[in-house]
């Protein structure tokens, strides 16, 4: 089956993914860090026998992950996917998470909340995303009694996310705004609305992380429209800007040029990859190069992350054999041949 980000998505033009993430806790039992180990495997019991009991319609749809169990690699290389957070990733233990088959959805346990419900979908789909949340959350609520004030909200472990406990990211390629400068500039501007826009990849990729930061006294639904409208506000600005920069010719000598390193080079660094790859995903993004796709190269970046090498070979990798390795996954991927 193929994983999320191997499908097409609305405005993937600019718009990697869409996640929607919903805080949980269970009434009646301490926030996860109150708890000793006994206590999150009882959280832990409650929520599986949810989603895995006999009158459930979802038990088909998820495996479970046992996080202390993972190596090492095995843990980060679901975080650089996106599948858990990279907090899961550094602490595992007392922690598990259900995943479904495409890892578009995941249920994490016993992180700062008791579970936290993520769902991701390719380009700008933040209703499709919430949908999928909500269905899922529905459906636990069933099963489950949450923490809940009739004044406050959902009850969260984060006052921060105190209200809905609903966070939203749209991961955004920006690479005109950022060759602007006005990426930083409009990041600044919208603090003051409680959004916010971070470099996912801080400083490599021109990749952003657009966010909603404001969960007590708004609803869900205005949140995802708030955002929406935010983040087609940007994407103008950000075709605007393409325009002025299609038409240099050393803007096209770039796009070319980094095509051509991807079709030879022995060695890629990460940090080389994602440099590259920006500029490749804005030259296919605006027609330079016409047999890979966006999505051709959203997977690859997802595949070439530094754990999931090591996944792939099935052994550690010195750095060297690391960006040979990487080097010959993207040759072989923007090549007929290997040459």
């Amino acid at each position: 089956m193929k994983k999320w980000y191997e499908a097409q998505g609305p405005e993937q033009r600019a718009v990697i993914s869409s996640c929607v993430c919903l805080s949980r806790n269970l009434r009646g039992i301490p926030f996860p860090g109150g708890l000793d180990t006994a206590g999150k495997k009882e959280v832990e019991q409650k929520i599986c026998t949810a989603v895995f009991s006999e009158n459930s319609s979802i038990s088909h749809e998820f495996r479970k992950v046992d996080l202390a169990g993972l190596k090492t690699a095995e843990a980060v290389a679901l975080a650089e996917r996106g599948v858990i957070r990279a907090d899961f990733a550094d602490d595992r233990e007392g922690r598990c998470a259900l995943v479904s088959e495409d890892e578009s959805e995941t249920v994490m346990m016993n992180g700062e909340d008791h579970y936290l419900i993520q769902v991701r979908k390719p380009g700008l789909a933040p209703d499709e995303a919430y949908l999928g949340a909500d269905q899922l959350d529905t459906i636990l609520d069933k099963y489950l009694h949450f923490a809940y004030d009739d004044r406050l909200g959902y009850l969260t472990s984060n006052p921060a996310i105190l209200g809905t406990g609903m966070l939203v990211f749209l991961d955004l390629h920006l690479p005109a705004l950022t060759d602007t400068g006005a990426a930083l500039r409009i990041a600044t501007n919208l603090r003051m609305l409680g959004i916010t826009l971070s470099s996912a990849f801080q400083p490599r990729g021109s990749v952003y992380r657009l966010s909603n930061r404001m969960t007590l006294g708004i609803s869900e639904r205005e949140a995802i429209d708030n955002l929406n409208g935010i983040a087609r506000q940007i994407l103008e600005q950000e075709y605007q800007a393409r325009k002025k920069l299609l038409a240099d010719i050393s803007v096209q000598d770039t796009v070319g040029r980094s095509l051509g390193i991807f079709r030879s080079a022995r060695l890629l660094s990460y940090d080389e990859f994602l440099d590259l790859a920006a500029i490749v995903r804005f030259g296919i993004a605006e027609g330079f190069e016409k047999d890979f796709s966006i999505v051709d190269i959203d997977a690859l970046t997802m595949r070439i992350h530094p754990a999931n090498l090591v996944l792939e070979a099935g052994m550690g990798l010195t750095e060297d054999e690391e960006r040979a390795m990487r080097a010959q996954i993207v040759r072989k991927a923007f090549a007929l041949s290997d040459t």
